[in-house]
């Protein structure tokens, strides 16, 4: 099988091409990388920043390269023994008029084949959600995308009736929907009848309309050859657009009987009848567990998997498919045992990936929170909560803050969700159940609300035990919440059994929908908004992490690493990702703050003071309020440039992640209704923060300036145990310097390779010219991280030559006096030890580190960072800084030279 050594993330965009990857690869290769991990790459929506919202999964997306390019990169990868990790996007695309699947089906309505490939939820009665004159007995599938009400956008003149070369369209703004097929011929159809002469084209374009997709285009173009040949034809049509755009009763009547209904966008939250990723409307989910999607979607990625040019695949959010175990078999059915295949799962607290899916692990974020959590002080992270909770906000417990914040989300923004599940119960059969729509829509929000995890994976052999367990767990949670429902709950609970004799799988049904909703209810209610309310540490406030911990001791973070090591021992391990909330160095520097909780808690007491003046009243509330201005301080922290220079683009960078933040957070003022008033006031209190001049700053910024340099060492304490630890260690593109991003979309930045690769080079002059000279360089761009990139550059050159022993070396925790980190790794001859500082309870002088390491250990060493021999006594004491000069310790050895 295919096992990348590591993987380096790029995100592939207009900014960043093919072109542009293909100029760094020696850089990469350089710097020790195996494996290029690259975003979508499929064609996307114009301007997409990230790919996720793929238009054509058939095609390159022209705006990032050509297959050409592809080849050619691929050609310089495998000069250089590298391969390509290609992200793929199967639970949803963009919707769009420039989705040629999507717009046969808005053309076609149910009549293209592509219907059944879109997620398109059903009525009560079980059809399809309604093409109004083709057999649906619901509404149209709704297209929510206007700023207000058809009739406001028809009076607005927003909504016309344009003749293109695509043939008809509805025009809003930037925006071309197709007009449905059927009604070409009402629409050029004059009140005296259309010229005989022209019937026999439309009579054969109508005929067209339930063939295949090729036929029926072969049709509609010849017809629009002959509007452009023929001139009377044409100057007919223009007069007929003209005419229905001059009467709105016609254009509305235009638009009432399309396949799909034109809305207000905030009709959505409860009239959605399509399956959206998350709660975007511009993006329509696919029925993957139909085998013509399955089959249609991956033909292009086969082909190129085929040819060689990718290596291995990375599944975005495999929890949103209805069967992720059936999606993932016929994947590796699809692609053979040899590819590499991971899958972004988000798992919550102990939870494991089940045991029988057919991949090679997770992307990562389950290592992110051990790390994190190690790398955290617990009794300084309690001081830090006691100080929220009785000078910021006393806020309730935590479970109880992300309960109550998703049953809102849900309530508010994902009604039309909800209504789509109490439908689909109401059909399962029953001998005797009244049902009480309201208290059964009450109970079942409790019970998704409640939800300890992001789902369960019902499927038609049946639950598993600890799918039941966490089904059991959540409905009684649910009832001791809400214990008058509880007779509403357990009509819910009878659906977790169902078997072969269930007709028509109606309780399976329900119950495989309804997991494909508590995950994104868990995505949007905790990631997208209680980790933006929920303050007293915002560096646990992660993907994958929570801060309903702080902080773990050494013997847990072994515990999970020798599960790892087990049972996923070739998952990615990620620290910064293009979804991660902060940069992994930027968490750090927060994290540190566990170890100095009095230094900071007296300097935001004294910081809330100095700007007390910049917090006004806005409709009687304080803006910022207390959590707010909070969060400000914490977030302008970790990302506090180095050099302390505050430039305009820092700026504008801390004022996008606070619009966002405070929008997130949903509390103060949100994306549906913005209060301007109070994000403006916010705005104008961290622009006064930022002024150089102003009392705040210098005392912020000498503060800002200590933590970087006493929390430094910690950053690379996470890169090598990241580098090291059961698992694939992922880079992300920029983190070999310091990463100190935001939130997306400022996570997605361009990158400076050229100094990366400037300084890569000098380190590699320097290593070749002598120790002496190796140590100047690295003294001399210290702020700018290049001891990041040294420990990046030498570990994965280390991990490169022993590729078997980090694969698959057995995990041996080594136990430690003082606050740090040790383990070996071991297979056959092969041996690393590894060693790093943890944070101590308070700053500054430290127990000395000391640990024994076992008497079957080698004696003999070699410093992968200092290049110099080591030797060691098993059975006796020793300390780190005994081992090696640099602040991390990994060393390698072999038994047959000792």
């Amino acid at each position: 099988m295919f096992i990348p050594s590591s993987t380096y993330r790029v995100q592939l965009n207009e900014s960043f091409t093919l072109r542009d990857l293909s100029a760094i690869v020696s850089y990469l290769h350089a710097l020790g990388i195996t494996t290029v991990y690259a975003s979508p790459i499929s064609t996307a929506t114009k301007g997409s920043r990230h790919g996720y919202d793929v238009t054509d999964a058939l095609v390159i997306n022209p705006e990032i390269g050509s297959e050409q390019e592809l080849a050619a990169i691929v050609d310089l990868l495998h000069n250089r023994n590298m391969s390509w990790l290609q992200d793929i996007v199967p639970n949803h695309m963009a919707y769009d008029p420039a989705n040629p699947w999507l717009s046969d089906v808005l053309e076609r309505g149910p009549d293209s084949i592509y219907y059944d490939f879109f997620d398109i939820m059903t009525d009560e009665s079980g059809d399809p959600g309604g093409i109004q004159g083709q057999g649906g007995s619901g509404e149209p599938l709704l297209a929510p995308f206007l700023g207000s009400d058809p009739s406001e956008c028809l009076k607005k003149g927003e909504l016309t009736l344009q003749f293109t070369g695509r043939g008809f369209v509805i025009r809003y703004y930037d925006k071309e929907y197709p007009v449905a097929a059927r009604l070409y011929r009402w629409i050029v159809s004059p009140e005296e009848g259309l010229p005989q002469k022209w019937i026999p084209a439309l009579m054969l374009l109508e005929k067209a309309l339930t063939t295949d997709p090729t036929i029926w285009l072969a049709a509609k173009n010849s017809w629009l050859r002959e509007t452009r040949t023929d001139g009377d034809l044409h100057a007919l049509i223009e007069r007929r657009v003209a005419y229905i755009n001059e009467r709105p009763s016609l254009l509305g009547f235009l638009l009432q009987n399309q396949s799909y209904s034109l809305a207000n966008a905030r009709l959505a939250a409860s009239r959605i009848n399509y399956r959206r990723f998350f709660t975007i409307n511009g993006l329509i989910c696919l029925s993957m567990e139909k085998q013509q999607v399955f089959d249609a979607w991956h033909q292009t990625l086969r082909r190129w998997y085929e040819a060689g040019w990718i290596n291995g695949l990375r599944v975005d959010h495999i929890d949103g498919l209805a069967d992720p175990k059936g999606y993932l078999r016929r994947l590796r059915a699809l692609f053979g045992e040899e590819c590499y295949v991971v899958a972004e799962k988000i798992l919550t607290g102990r939870e494991t990936v089940p045991d029988d899916w057919p991949l090679e692990g997770t992307t990562g974020y389950d290592f992110l929170a051990a790390a994190s959590q190690v790398l955290t002080n617990e009794k300084g992270s309690r001081q830090l909560l006691d100080y929220y909770r009785m000078n910021i906000l006393d806020l309730n417990d935590y479970k109880k803050v992300t309960y109550e914040r998703k049953l809102n989300f849900l309530c508010k923004h994902m009604g039309g969700e909800l209504n789509h599940l109490f439908s689909l119960f109401a059909r399962i059969p029953s001998a005797s159940r009244p049902v009480d729509e309201r208290r059964l829509k009450e109970a079942l929000a409790v019970w998704m609300a409640s939800f300890p995890v992001y789902r369960a994976y019902p499927d038609a052999q049946g639950l598993s035990s600890s799918d039941r367990a966490i089904l059991a767990d959540s409905l009684t949670r649910a009832g001791q919440r809400r214990p008058e429902l509880q007779p509403e709950l357990d009509q819910l609970a009878a659906t977790c059994d169902y078997d072969d004799t269930d007709p028509g799988r109606r309780r399976l049904q329900f119950l495989s929908r309804l997991m494909q909703f508590t995950g994104p209810l868990a995505a949007k209610g905790i990631e997208d908004t209680t980790f933006y309310v929920y303050n007293p540490y915002i560096d646990h406030c992660e993907v994958g992490d929570s801060p309903a911990a702080g902080g773990i001791p050494p013997e847990e973070f072994h515990r999970r690493m020798l599960e790892r090591q087990k049972r996923w021992p070739l998952s990615m391990n990620g620290t910064t990702t293009h979804d991660t909330k902060r940069g992994e160095d930027a968490r750090i520097r927060l994290s540190f703050l566990t170890c100095i909780p009095g230094e900071w808690t007296s300097a935001v007491s004294r910081w809330r003071m100095l700007n007390r003046n910049h917090v006004a009243l806005v409709e009687g509330r304080p803006a910022p309020s207390p959590n707010d201005e909070y969060m400000i301080y914490q977030s302008l922290l970790g990302g506090f440039p180095e050099d302390g220079v505050i430039t305009d683009a820092f700026r504008e960078r801390f004022a996008g992640w606070l619009l966002k933040a405070l929008r997130e957070a949903k509390t103060e003022t949100d994306y549906d209704e913005p209060d301007e008033g109070y994000e403006g006031q916010c705005q104008r209190f961290a622009s006064a923060l930022l002024q150089q001049e102003s009392a705040f700053f210098p005392s912020f910024s000498a503060f800002a300036r200590d933590v970087i340099r006493r929390s430094s060492v910690y950053s690379l304490s996470q890169l090598l145990l990241k580098l090291t630890a059961p698992g694939i260690p992922d880079i992300y593109q920029g983190a070999e310097l310091w990463e100190l991003s935001f939130v997306d979309p400022d996570n997605r930045r361009p990158v400076d390779f050229a100094l990366r690769s400037a300084l890569l080079g000098e380190i590699r002059t320097a290593e070749a010219e002598s120790l002496d000279a190796l140590s100047g360089l690295l003294a001399r761009h210290k702020e700018a991280g290049i001891e990041k990139l040294f420990t990046l550059y030498r570990a994965l050159h280390c991990r490169n030559a022993l590729p078997s022993l980090f694969a698959h070396g057995e995990y041996i925790p080594v136990s430690c006096n003082g606050a740090a980190l040790a383990f070996l790794r071991h297979l056959d001859k092969d041996w690393a030890l590894v060693c790093v500082p943890l944070l101590p309870e308070q700053d500054g002088p430290a127990d000395p580190v000391s640990m024994v390491l076992p008497f079957d250990t080698p004696r003999r060493w070699t410093d992968a960072f200092t290049r110099a021999a080591v030797s060691t006594q098993p059975g006796t004491p020793c300390r780190p800084e005994g081992l090696s000069a640099w602040p991390v310790v990994l060393l390698t050895a072999s038994t047959g030279a000792d």
